[in-house]
């Protein structure tokens, strides 16, 4: 395979002393789930770290729901184990697996009250009153719903019914909570201000979490490391940055981030696109696909001149989209279209239809993958 350089290892140190060497505090080994001839999950090995906040990201359809609904239990493996601290869980039913799950409908009793929702994972573990007073105290604090204890779900915004959601997860301790899609049905706006909840809540109760997503921002901004995954198998782990600035597979690259796409030959610490040749940081022969993020690119109106590894090519703008915090162009540049992004700085800069252009972009900013047949 052919990737770019500096990549990195992408194991996180571990972060509890329950941690074996090797093995995390969650530890899937093998983990496989087959519908007939269907492979839903294939051979899926993770270590988790107690404490560790980790994603589960891809597309629909890739596996990453059915690997958590395994870790609950609610979906029974076909191979493999799950392991916590060391016990193994892959044949124990789910109300013994010690386990907070936040479903995506909120799944909410809509004939409770916030408070009756909170504790009726306490009831069902036969708690006295006053234990289970207490704890739905605390939760209800925790997710700041305080005055709202005898509202039913249906008196609540949806922003609401999520913290009361991931409040009756919470609230039995679980050693790990699963999280599946929970925000998707939130609003932008709430769906940013619930991440931010979401992951400073995990990090001061120090639980152990796993939460799937299709959402690449919300994967890169809460989680200590992200595991993306594509037609049932892991295609690479690691954190945030390594997933973004050192991808391992053209479509890590293209899952996690925007980019420009083509298809070249390379030759050396060079691709010929076409009729262009850019530069590269990578050593490589032969057919290779080859990715150049929009935000990289830097766009003018001068003729800056290629130096340090720079690539510099002209171009004509042919369309500019205006989208809030950016200005996006479409930018022909011999045979080749460039997305280009640039940050909107509030001065009215915006490069008409028509204009012609240089783009330019660092050499280690030309990621480059082995070509498959």
């Amino acid at each position: 395979m052919i990737h770019h350089a500096s990549t990195a290892t992408n194991i996180a140190a571990p972060l509890g002393n329950e941690a074996k060497p090797g093995h995390g505090f969650l530890s899937l080994q093998g983990l496989s789930k087959r519908y007939s001839e269907f492979v839903a999950v294939d051979a899926v090995d993770l270590d988790v770290n107690q404490g560790e906040f980790v994603s589960l990201l891809g597309p629909s359809g890739c596996g990453k729901t059915t690997t958590l609904r395994m870790i609950a239990g609610l979906v029974q493996a076909s191979g493999g184990r799950i392991v916590v601290a060391g016990r193994d869980l892959t044949a124990i039913p789910p109300f013994r697996r010690d386990m907070g799950l936040v479903f995506q409908s909120y799944a909410l009793f809509p004939h409770m009250s916030v408070a009756g929702n909170i504790a009726f994972g306490l009831e069902m573990r036969g708690l006295s009153r006053s234990e289970i007073s207490n704890r739905v105290t605390e939760a209800i604090a925790l997710v700041r719903l305080e005055g709202r204890e005898n509202r039913r779900p249906s008196e609540l915004s949806g922003g609401q019914q999520q913290r009361v959601a991931l409040a009756r997860a919470l609230v039995i301790r679980p050693s790990i909570l699963l999280l599946d899609e929970p925000l998707s049905n939130l609003d932008a706006k709430l769906r940013d201000e619930m991440r931010t909840e979401i992951r400073d809540i995990q990090r001061r109760l120090g639980t152990t979490a796993i939460f799937v997503t299709h959402d690449q921002d919300e994967a890169l901004t809460m989680s200590d490391r992200v595991v993306v995954m594509n037609h049932g198998r892991i295609e690479q782990t690691g954190t945030p940055e390594d997933l973004y600035e050192r991808p391992r597979t053209p479509f890590v690259a293209s899952f996690v981030g925007r980019t420009n796409r083509f298809s070249g030959t390379a030759l050396g610490r060079s691709v010929k696109l076409g009729d262009t040749l850019v530069h590269s940081a990578t050593e490589a022969n032969g057919p290779a696909d080859v990715m150049i993020r929009p935000h990289r690119i830097t766009i003018s109106t001068g003729s800056a001149a290629a130096s340090g590894g720079q690539n510099t090519l002209s171009g004509i703008v042919r369309r500019m989209t205006y989208a809030g915090n950016l200005l996006q162009y479409d930018v022909l540049a011999g045979d080749l279209t460039f997305q280009v992004e640039e940050a909107t700085l509030g001065s009215g800069r915006a490069l008409a239809p028509g204009t012609t252009v240089t783009l330019s972009w660092s050499a280690q900013d030309t990621l480059v993958f082995e070509a498959k047949p």
